[in-house]
């Protein structure tokens, strides 16, 4: 139970716990007799809201002696627009080069995903012709296609060379990228991968190779997001 803090200011009580690591606002509300019946809070999403409802009841019984149930703690979680995180790095989902002898065409298709996003992908494609020594340029421009698809690049990346050579007994597979900053700055990416029988697998990996390196460079916005009830606390209190 609650205990009486008529002689505690509710202006004070909130005044604490916004003083909480992550803690943004706090709203504490009493019955007619000042018993606490609930206190909402209002955080950032660094912290667990376990790890808040712990600190709300800490803070109160050390600075008062109040003890209050953690099911009167209310934690709601909030990320702003303004929040930003690094894109995550790309994995491969499917590549093919699908061939046409009667018109001697060739076109190279692949699919890209975020590692830490199975429901987003980038699909790329690229014609060429039908020549087993363009193959390799094919594929790494449809995994260049793919790439661009990435709506916070400032600038589409360009493929400016391949080139394959021998290395330790093995085919290698190298690549030059060029990528405009959005301070209009170009950086060259290169990138390289060994053959491992499958096909043209090595020119797409070479390509993830060199833009991989940079992704982790670029923020993308965080959507606004809340998180967090009454109820969703009890569920994750009981699970964890």
């Amino acid at each position: 139970m609650s205990q009486e803090f008529d002689h505690v200011p509710v202006a004070e009580l909130e005044a604490l716990i916004k003083r909480l690591p992550t803690v943004l606002r706090s709203h504490v509300a009493v019955n007619e007799w000042g018993a606490i019946e609930e206190i909402h809070v209002l955080t950032t999403l660094d912290r667990s809201p376990k790890q808040i409802v712990r600190d709300v009841e800490s803070a109160l019984l050390a600075q008062w002696g109040l003890r209050v149930d953690h099911k009167k703690v209310s934690v709601a979680q909030i990320m702003d627009d303004r929040a930003t995180r690094p894109l995550a790095r790309l994995t491969v989902v499917e590549f093919r080069i699908d061939l046409d002898t009667v018109h001697q065409n060739a076109q190279g298709y692949v699919r890209l995903q975020p590692a830490d996003d199975t429901t987003t992908a980038f699909e790329g494609r690229w014609h060429g012709r039908y020549v087993p020594s363009q193959y390799h340029n094919i594929m790494a421009w449809a995994t260049v296609d793919a790439v661009n698809q990435i709506p916070e690049l400032a600038q589409p990346v360009v493929l400016t060379e391949l080139r394959t050579f021998q290395m330790a007994g093995r085919t290698i597979v190298a690549v030059a990228l060029s990528y405009v900053t959005n301070k209009r700055k170009e950086e060259v990416l290169i990138g390289a991968a060994p053959e491992r029988g499958d096909g043209q697998g090595a020119a797409v990996r070479a390509v993830l190779d060199a833009v991989n390196r940079r992704l982790g460079q670029i923020e993308r916005p965080v959507p606004k997001k809340v998180l967090g009830s009454s109820e969703e606390l009890d569920e994750r209190k009981d699970e964890e």
